[in-house]
């Protein structure tokens, strides 16, 4: 996916729903990656352009928003 993804284009997340996506997010990295935490913080550490040093990360973590803005619960399906 695209970087950045502008506001416009997802919506803008409540305090509450960011917190959702965040655990959907790290739940879903665990469930792929096991639970390396150390590992975790390095993929999503940023580059000195703001974007996080492993790719994937950026479209994963737009998933979890989108997951989350479509009203469907965290760690919950594909």
């Amino acid at each position: 996916m695209p970087f950045p993804d502008s506001p416009e284009s997802i919506g803008v997340l409540t305090p509450h729903q960011a917190f959702l996506a965040m655990s959907d997010y790290i739940w879903r990295y665990a469930e792929v990656a096991g639970d390396d935490l150390i590992t975790l913080l390095g993929d999503t550490d940023l580059e000195t352009d703001g974007k996080p040093v492993d790719p994937a990360a950026w479209g994963d973590w737009l998933a979890s928003v989108h997951r989350i803005l479509a009203g469907q619960p965290p760690r919950t399906g594909p």
